[in-house]
């Protein structure tokens, strides 16, 4: 480790430069944590959040869902899916497989949301599907809609602001002690 740190030049850099090479270390392990997570759940988006009450008893506002990438053949009736449709293409959509038809090789799903009076339209092929929700975490996703806002972006920048600022002002008083200390070994005098 201290190879490290000598070959970086650590002991050298300030504080600010040190965060921010740490935030980038941050960011790039959690890039590829959700790199490997999509590759696992075999779906390009496996977190979705749920924005509107559809779903409602079965979903709330907020609840963060994972997804998991299935073939048409493993969707069955009654469960959860997610897709991308052109009547709804604000966000993905939510809903609950009423109806399968299999059309020679071709599956085709009807869906409707649980709280909905009327299927949606048309249905849905497996292009169409982002996956199938495997896991519901209640109100998690209230976070993310939050930091989605103006005032939790103000939130992000202010953390932000705050971990690279903060860190360079606590110890620049600490430098500073450091350097009003004189050395007593100056001139080879040393104290006794």
């Amino acid at each position: 480790m201290e190879r490290v740190r000598q070959a970086m030049g650590w002991d050298n850099r300030s504080e600010i430069q040190k965060t921010v090479i740490v935030l980038v270390i941050v960011v790039l392990i959690t890039i590829a944590g959700y790199g490997g997570f999509m590759l696992t759940m075999r779906t390009s988006t496996p977190l979705v959040v749920v924005t509107s009450d559809s779903m409602v008893p079965a979903l709330q506002q907020g609840d963060l869902l994972v997804l998991q990438g299935r073939p048409a053949e493993d969707i069955y009736l009654s469960d959860i899916i997610v897709y991308q449709d052109e009547w709804f293409p604000d966000a993905p959509v939510v809903h609950r497989v009423v109806s399968i038809e299999i059309v020679g090789e071709t599956y085709y799903f009807f869906t409707k949301g649980d709280a909905n009076p009327h299927n949606d339209p048309e249905n849905r092929t497996i292009d169409e599907i982002i996956g199938v929700v495997v896991l519901r975490i209640p109100y998690l996703g209230a976070v993310s809609m939050f930091l989605r806002t103006p005032t939790g972006l103000a939130v992000i920048a202010l953390i932000f602001i705050a971990i690279i600022v903060l860190p360079e002002l606590v110890f620049k008083g600490d430098e500073e002690e450091a350097s009003a200390v004189p050395d007593s070994s100056v001139n080879g005098q040393q104290e006794t």
